[in-house]
């Protein structure tokens, strides 16, 4: 009986400690001396059950443990400078579920985070109010370059920096230098790249302590007294001194330079003293890292482009059913260009949201649409054409109309004509014959007696005959034209 309750009991229990799984992570990234989060996430069968979650990491061997109902648990910790090192560490988590009286491990989780000397985050490019996908900007249009820092390393700024600068060079040409951690500049170049280098620096130094003076003046004749608070802070005076590219920077030679430094000083600075410029165009990849200053190094390559504008369509809009439409699409932009063409029923309003399914690529400013449309209707032709910057859409509405087919005269005209010449010539032909008939003299020979005499004859010796004696009387009819005389003869 006691064997069954045991078995029994590891059975709850195996079944209770094995179910569960959990799995961490960070917000990581962060440079040293900001926080992260550790994230441990319960799965697999959980179902509101009282767990302990127990934290760790290998840098403090400190151990965090929390007691919750949740399947999500967060771990913050600071990771100050003067405690750890740039490098790579490791998180566990501990899950923990009572059983009795008594806490069991029932899963374990790790993850990796890294903790680094610079500042992390983007560089971005920015253009007509909205952020550029990549490093392609529109020609002799505004561009805002901003720095976006990780929320973990903005709140460290935020809470440690006293003073941010931000270096701008393009092209290894001083730029600017801005307290925002952004630039506005315009590209008058199309089909150019300039290579951008960035700097921040940020000065770790708390602000000098802010001193009070109180000055009290009192006066026989009255019984008041007034008293006035002066609130005064130092200003710095003095400048950024960069490394050359054999010397990095340090607590002793890197001294960060006043907010309120105008663009003409700066230069004036940068002439007399061109460490930035060695610094950024010769030690692109060393970013030298003093005791009391932060330092955050980006880069971007931006290409210059001319958006697509001036879109034309040309060619017929209305056409004659059975007709090809032929149009011609001219616009101006830098290629590489897409472009694919719809055909809706009807009219259209294009929205500039249209995609295209299939696309065409070319190089050259122009191309062709060819179609034939099977009914008589009004259609829309929607053209989309992209490349780098963006895409437009342009729209032609196209008219096919049915034309009623009439006769040409030439079908009615030469018919009658044939018709009334060929009657013509009837009847000049019949009036010809009844004219020459009337001239005509017959002869007749009434010589019956040679009719017994007569040899039996074919009748193609017969027709022989006939043409003989034809022919030979037409001669003596022209050498002895016939009298009254004389043509009768035979008969008397």
């Amino acid at each position: 009986m006691a064997r069954t309750v045991l078995l029994f009991c590891l059975a709850i229990f195996f079944k209770t400690v094995v179910s569960y799984k959990v799995s961490l992570a960070s917000n990581g990234p962060a440079v040293r001396g900001s926080n992260i989060t550790f994230t441990a996430t319960v799965t697999d069968n959980y179902s509101d059950d009282e767990l302990k979650f127990v934290f760790w990491d290998n840098i403090s061997k400190e151990v965090y443990e929390v007691i919750s109902t949740s399947n999500v648990v967060n771990w913050t910790v600071q990771y100050k400078r003067e405690n750890c090192t740039a490098g790579v560490y490791v998180a566990q988590v501990e899950l923990d579920k009572k059983f009795a009286w008594t806490w069991y491990s029932v899963a374990k989780g790790k993850t990796k985070f890294e903790l680094t000397d610079t500042l992390h985050g983007d560089l971005l490019l920015m253009q007509n109010n909205l952020t550029r996908p990549d490093t392609f900007v529109a020609v002799n249009q505004t561009v805002h370059h901003y720095i976006q820092l990780p929320e973990i390393e903005m709140n460290f700024l935020k809470a440690n920096a006293s003073q941010i600068v931000t270096y701008w060079f393009i092209d290894c040409q001083y730029i600017d230098q801005t307290t925002e951690m952004a630039l506005d500049y315009t590209y008058t170049d199309t089909m150019t790249e300039h290579f951008i280098d960035v700097l921040v620096v940020a000065n770790n130094e708390p602000l000098p302590p802010i001193t009070t003076t109180t000055t009290t003046t009192t006066t026989t004749t009255t019984t008041t007294t007034t008293t006035t608070t002066t609130t005064t802070t130092p200003k710095s005076n003095t400048t950024l001194s960069a490394p050359t590219s054999n010397q990095p920077a340090t607590e002793s030679n890197a001294v960060i330079p006043v907010h309120n430094l105008t663009k003409r000083a700066a230069k004036s600075t940068l002439k007399q003293k061109n460490l930035e410029l060695d610094f950024i165009c010769h030690n692109t990849g060393i970013v030298p890292i003093g005791t009391n200053y932060t330092y955050g190094h980006y880069q971007a390559t931006i290409k210059v482009r001319e958006p697509i504008s001036s879109v034309n369509i040309t060619g017929r809009n209305w056409l004659q059913h059975g007709d090809l439409l032929n149009l011609e699409i001219k616009y101006s932009g830098s290629p590489p260009f897409n472009f694919c063409a719809q055909y809706k029923m009807g009219q259209y309003n294009v929205t500039g949201n249209e995609t295209c399914s299939t696309k065409s690529t070319t190089n050259v400013n122009s191309f062709p649409l060819v179609r034939y449309f099977l009914d008589s209707d009004q259609h829309t032709v929607v053209v989309i054409i992209e490349n780098q910057l963006g895409k437009n859409v342009s729209r032609a509405t196209i008219n096919i109309y049915k034309a009623l087919v009439h006769a040409q005269l030439s079908v009615i005209v030469v018919p009658v004509v044939f018709c009334l010449l060929a009657v013509i010539l009837v009847v000049f032909g019949v009036a010809y014959y009844q004219h020459r008939s009337k001239y005509t003299i017959e002869v007749a020979d009434f010589d019956f007696g040679q009719q017994a005499n007569m040899d039996y004859k074919t009748f193609r010796e017969r027709l022989r005959d006939s043409f003989r004696n034809a022919l030979n009387l037409r001669h003596d009819d022209e050498t002895d034209p016939l009298t009254p005389n004389t043509r009768y003869d035979s008969m008397t």
